[in-house]
């Protein structure tokens, strides 16, 4: 069984894993709602009819985006998968929008159902990668993903060149290429978007929060990209498929997965009509060029992917670091030496403004009968409580950290000594009114001891060690006073010990 501590670091690793990069998640937990069905076959059916505004006379879809929604939405919300009625409505969307433009019944219901089969198998093997590496939250997540999409890719193109001759006028091996490749670039661009985007249907988006790396001073890299993009339209050539690649791999670094896998499909986009603009016709009559351009712009998208992937990898590693080397391991509270340094800097701007400023110690009454009774583990959890319930009182700009042992202390900057002692006795009276359970299922309170110092810097040097100190000699006296109680530091009456000193 786990131990409180092993407990106490999952919690934390996962608290930071949550706040930390705008990583994917779930569109949805729960079952799925009748209205759902409504949207999933309009989106099903919007995406078909922009895909069939792409397509050449006669033959398919230059950009085909239905088969990576369905792909993506299906991976996302894994409650969907798993009812056969979301699978019809999408595959009914898909009919629709077939019908409404003209198509036979026999070549809709077979070039409808090879689209559906094919995103299925890609699912069958995503489905089983695990969240982690859908959310582009392991180094190998953009290679898996390329994988499953070859897989989605592969199937549709050897099921669509069994039944040519419903829909091409061509070989089976070129059906085949012409399929595949356009599976594939279409896959490619199009499901990363869908894994990455953020929680809930597109309306329920925090607009700010989605375009924050587009910040301030931040968009030199998309105008980087966009200059890049006007050089190789103007120059052309066979290099000019990669004059891009330096761009994203820069926005990449910046603006994370999510909006580089927008910026890729909208290359990939812009890309396609400057070569059909210059005589490309993604037809049999161009086969190779056109098998060519399709693999090259997919794989090529890949590189960015896997520079994002990277970069929010990494910038994760380090926060998880920090948050480690700050905070104490097992409440969360600062360590002392974080506690020492931020309290540090705040004090030099409170002295310049020349603002109150208060500190409190705190001790648990009687701990030590916690652990001899109860066990370590035990005292462990009530530490954690002791410190979750100080931190749900913190206001902006207070410091709360772990002195050692059962001993914490809180920073309150504009902190008068009513305001000091206000707070002090309220979190007294709310830890007297906690109750502790131990896994026995015995209930148990505990009282704590608080020494406080408030002043001005008229009348206290505004130096941590100092502040502590007078706290600390406050606290003293409160615990050989009676304990649950507070005291406030009295240099008539109380002397701070110095380092190196031990109290009698």
């Amino acid at each position: 069984m786990p131990t409180v501590r092993a407990l106490g670091a999952h919690t934390l690793y996962c608290d930071l894993h949550a706040q930390m990069s705008f990583w994917p998640a779930p569109m949805t937990t729960r079952p799925m709602l009748v209205h759902e069905h409504g949207l999933l076959f309009a989106f099903m059916f919007a995406a078909c009819l922009a895909g069939i505004a792409t397509r050449p006379v006669a033959f398919m879809a230059s950009f085909w985006p239905a088969n990576g929604l369905l792909l993506g939405l299906m991976l996302r919300n894994p409650t969907w998968s798993k009812t056969p009625l979301a699978w019809l409505s999408a595959w009914l969307g898909f009919i629709a929008a077939d019908a409404l433009t003209g198509a036979s019944l026999e070549r809709n219901l077979v070039i409808n159902t090879i689209n559906l089969v094919a995103v299925l198998v890609g699912w069958l093997f995503l489905v089983r990668q695990g969240p982690a590496t859908l959310g582009f939250r392991r180094q190998r997540s953009v290679l898996i993903i390329l994988v499953g999409c070859v897989l989605a890719a592969i199937t549709g193109a050897l099921l669509s060149s069994l039944n040519r001759d419903l829909f091409f006028s061509t070989t089976g091996w070129q059906t085949f290429a012409i399929w595949g490749s356009g599976e594939l670039y279409n896959l490619v661009l199009c499901l990363p978007v869908v894994l990455a985007a953020p929680r809930g249907w597109i309306w329920q988006w925090r607009g700010s929060r989605v375009l924050q790396p587009l910040g301030r001073f931040r968009g030199l890299p998309l105008l980087a990209l966009i200059a890049s993009e006007a050089a190789a339209f103007a120059l052309q050539g066979p290099g000019a498929l990669v004059f891009a690649v330096p761009a994203l791999v820069w926005c990449a670094m910046t603006y994370g997965v999510f909006l580089v896998s927008v910026l890729n499909l909208l290359v990939g986009l812009w890309s396609t009509a400057a070569l059909v603009l210059l005589g490309l016709s993604l037809t049999p009559e161009q086969l190779l060029d056109t098998i060519s351009f399709r693999v090259g712009v997919a794989l090529l998208s890949l590189a960015p992917l896997a520079v994002a992937t990277a970069h929010a990898l990494h910038a994760q590693a380090l926060q998880i670091l920090h948050r480690a080397v700050n905070h104490d391991f097992l409440t969360g509270a600062l360590s002392r030496r974080a506690l020492m340094e931020r309290g540090a800097q705040q004090l030099q701007r409170l002295q310049r403004e020349n603002t109150p400023v208060a500190v409190l110690m705190f001790d648990m009454d009687y701990f030590k009968q916690v652990n001899d009774r109860w066990g370590h583990a035990q005292g462990d959890i009530v530490l954690q409580q002791f410190a979750q319930l100080i931190q749900r009182n913190l206001r902006p700009g207070e410091l709360f950290g772990r002195i050692g042992g059962e001993e914490f202390a809180l920073l309150l900057p504009h902190a008068t000594h009513a305001a000091a002692q206000a707070v002090s006795e309220r979190l007294c009276a709310q830890l007297r009114e906690h109750r502790f359970t131990t896994d026995g299922g015995e209930s148990f309170g505990v009282t704590m001891s608080v020494g406080l110092h408030a002043g001005t810097p008229a009348d206290t040097p505004y130096a941590m060690n100092e502040l502590l100190a007078r706290a600390d000699a406050a606290l003293y006296h409160a615990k050989t006073s009676g304990r649950n109680q507070v005291q406030s530091f009295d240099p008539t009456a109380m002397t701070p010990l110095r380092h190196g000193e031990i109290r009698a």
